[in-house]
């Protein structure tokens, strides 16, 4: 069993099991700080005042929440190290801790003890009978020799016992209303009687509408009456403008079908409120009018079917319920939510953001996932047919819907070709990126696009345009690092980032969250909606909505998350948007650099410095100093920044704490001064934008080494302002 402070706290309140106890009781006595923290521990529950956190406290060692689900073995293993750090450094949290421990195993260890005349009272509650009630509820009467009598099994009452029966007038209510509400309905259908439409319907006739001249009359259509009819004149009679119903003998002609008769036979206009009536048909005529046929069903066009002049044709469809997935409007150039299951329009373009993996469906079989922050724009279909889409940055994999030979035409940040994924469970894993050299000025230098084509199962074959075909076999990867040839390499296991479980458990929960608090503001803009939750008290939360807008070119909240310690623990995660970001082309460096200004105008070049990062290069001349120096500096931001620069050289941290002042920093602030003496603040290996694959077996040392990148730096032809 590991030794950590929540198995410490379940030693000291005894319960664990002998074995698991006397192990730990082992290591607590061979290390000296385990120890030390054993009679802190004892200390401090046993201070007298000793405050406590307010009960409404916010931030992770403050919130209640917090320390209930580290006790509960709930709170998600990337917190639980920030948790036990703040317990360890502050005695009032380690008390908090301790005490809640101790007392959740004191209740939880026996049943709750729960006294018979509490028992009878709350049986007596609600009873038909208060006397009896309190009768039942009194104490028993002590006998004359004075010794009380055992008391007797506390007995349920009998209205608890038997179950209520059945009212059958609720039953009667509910048949009566029912049937009211049925006359209601059939009453406004028409009048009672034979033209209503119910009774029609009953006896097999044809619904024939009502007509007369107003609305008082009391004639009525008929229908053929069966068997052989005698013939009878048409025309009025009895000098009367309404025509009687009219039937034809067999002789003279077939049955016909019934119309609805004229309202009038004057040259009288009929209403305006009434439809207009077709008239009787000629009893003279031999053959009945044939009805109108009703126009064929038209079947719903194919997605790829729409291709008229103006008109974008539909080329997919977004198939997810639970992700997000950003489309621009080119009218307005903002982004906005894409509706499950909406159709996907050639020329449009796509936003992925953060921890989210939506999924499309293509024309041609090929079925896309997206994983995480990715950038991309459907196009028509090619020649060949087969599906087009351009790739701006991101990663996603590619997989059929089950038929073999699926594929799709890619433009990969500039880089042309065609996959084919020829057997039916056949996966193609593709990564999109762009690298500038750590230290350079991403708005004046050319990004490099760096592409990784990883065939996770079956066969795989992909052809370059102006190239030959290749296939990669399973697991095995294509490299391309600018214009360099490509190099194909492996075997190696798949990437992590293709399974949706590499996403920590509380980005998962999170996604979620947010989600469903901006599911149905579809016609809002979507940097709009997110603004509007950045007041959210789940930090959580925040951080998720400030990495989403920082996908969307908004970074504002990313600057201010750097200064707020309750974030602590996703700082690293939203400095990565700003470092990704500013490689992306030269014009989101750009709005990155104008951000920073307006709103740390000081300390803006400081600032910028940090997010390009450093280099061996840079290291050694000067670099390593400057990040010491900074570790001083009176902003957080700065400090914050600073620290994750030296974490990526060198992987340590030293005790440092950036949201601390620099003063109580002063020993760790002496660790790093000590490494730059040493001259150790410096890359364990040259920095590669290639993604690291642990080798399979089979592999060997030589394959699974990383190849370094061949990063050259080059200007832009015309420097953006």
């Amino acid at each position: 069993m590991r030794l950590t402070l929540r198995t410490m706290l379940a030693y000291l309140d005894e319960v664990l099991d002998p074995a698991d106890a006397e192990a730990l009781g082992t290591k607590i006595n061979e290390s000296e700080f385990a120890s030390g923290l054993v009679q802190r521990v004892r200390t401090v529950t046993k201070k007298i005042r000793m405050d406590a956190p307010k009960v409404d406290g916010k931030g992770m060692g403050n919130d209640a929440n917090t320390v209930s689900e580290y006790l509960d073995s709930t709170l998600p293993q990337d917190r639980v190290g920030d948790f036990e750090r703040i317990c360890l450094e502050s005695d009032r949290h380690l008390a908090e801790a301790a005490a809640c421990h101790q007392i959740l195993t004191l209740v939880l260890g026996k049943p709750a003890d729960v006294p018979q005349e509490l028992r009878d009272k709350v049986y007596a509650l609600g009873h038909p009978d208060s006397a009896a009630a309190k009768k039942k509820s009194a104490s028993p009467p002590i006998p004359a020799n004075g010794k009380p009598t055992a008391a007797t099994p506390a007995e349920v009452p009998d209205y608890l016992r038997a179950s209520q029966r059945m009212s059958i007038w609720p039953f009667l209510a509910t048949v009566a209303a029912a049937f009211l509400i049925g006359a209601v309905i059939l009453r406004a259908m028409g009048p009672f009687d034979s033209s209503h439409p119910l009774v029609r319907w009953m006896n097999g006739g044809p619904t024939v509408a009502q007509v007369g001249p107003n609305e008082n009359s009391n004639s009525a259509a008929t229908t053929t009456p069966p068997g052989p009819p005698a013939a009878v004149a048409p025309g009025p009679q009895d000098g009367s403008t309404e025509p009687e119903s009219t039937t034809v003998a067999p002789s003279e002609a077939p049955p016909v079908p019934v119309e609805p008769v004229p309202e009038s036979t004057t040259t009288a206009e009929p209403p305006a409120a009434r439809p207009e009536v077709p008239p009787v048909p000629d009893p003279t005529e031999t053959t009945p009018k044939p009805a109108p046929t009703p126009p064929a069903p038209v079947p719903m066009p194919p997605i790829v079917a729409r291709a008229e002049s103006g008109v974008a044709m539909d080329v997919g469809r977004y198939i997810s319920d639970d992700q997000i997935l950003a489309t621009l409007n080119p009218e307005d150039g903002l982004w906005y939510l894409k509706a499950p299951r909406g159709v996907l329009s050639a020329g449009e373009r796509l936003l992925v953001l953060p921890t989210y993996r939506p999924q499309v469906a293509l024309p041609s079989g090929v079925q896309v996932t997206w994983a995480g922050e990715s950038s991309a724009r459907m196009e028509e279909p090619g020649e060949s047919g087969a599906s087009r889409m351009t790739v701006d940055h991101g990663r996603f994999v590619l997989v059929t819907v089950g038929a073999a030979g699926a594929q799709i035409e890619l433009n990969l940040a500039g880089i042309e070709g065609m996959a084919t994924l020829v057997d039916a469970d056949s996966a193609l894993a593709v990564k999109v990126s762009r690298w500038v050299e750590l230290g350079q000025d991403p708005a004046t230098t050319a990004a490099l696009p760096i592409v990784e084509l990883f065939a996770t199962n079956g066969r795989v074959t992909w052809r370059q345009t102006g190239q030959e075909k290749v296939e990669i076999p399973a697991n095995h990867v294509v490299q391309y690092v600018g214009a360099d040839p490509p190099e194909l390499r492996g075997p190696f296991f798949p990437p992590e980032w293709i399974d949706a479980r590499s996403v920590s458990g509380i980005d998962r929960e999170t996604s979620i969250i947010l989600h469903d608090l901006i599911d149905a503001e579809l016609a809002k803009p979507l940097n709009l909606s997110l603004q509007e939750r950045l007041t959210d008290r789940r930090v959580n939360v925040r951080a998720l909505i400030a990495r989403c807008l920082g996908n969307l070119e908004e970074f504002e909240p990313i600057l201010k998350d750097l200064s707020d310690p309750k974030l602590a623990s996703y700082w690293a995660s939203e400095a990565d948007v700003l470092r990704q970001a500013v490689v992306h082309s030269p014009e989101t460096a750009t709005k990155l650099r104008q951000t920073i200004e307006r709103a740390r105008e000081k300390d803006a070049p400081v600032i910028i410095r940090l997010i390009w990062g450093f280099s061996q290069e840079d290291l050694e001349k000067g670099g390593a100093m400057q990040l010491v120096k900074h570790l001083k500096h009176e902003e957080m931001d700065v400090r914050v920044l600073t620290f994750l620069n030296l974490i990526q050289i060198t992987g340590a941290q030293e005790f440092y704490r950036p949201e601390k002042k620099p003063e109580l920093n002063a020993a760790a602030i002496r660790n790093w001064e000590s490494r730059l003496d040493k001259g150790t603040i410096a890359y364990k290996s040259p920095p590669s934008p290639l993604d690291e694959y642990k080798a399979t077996p089979k592999a060997g040392i030589e394959a699974a080494a990383p190849r370094p990148a061949p990063v050259v730096a080059r200007p832009l032809e015309a420097p953006v302002e």
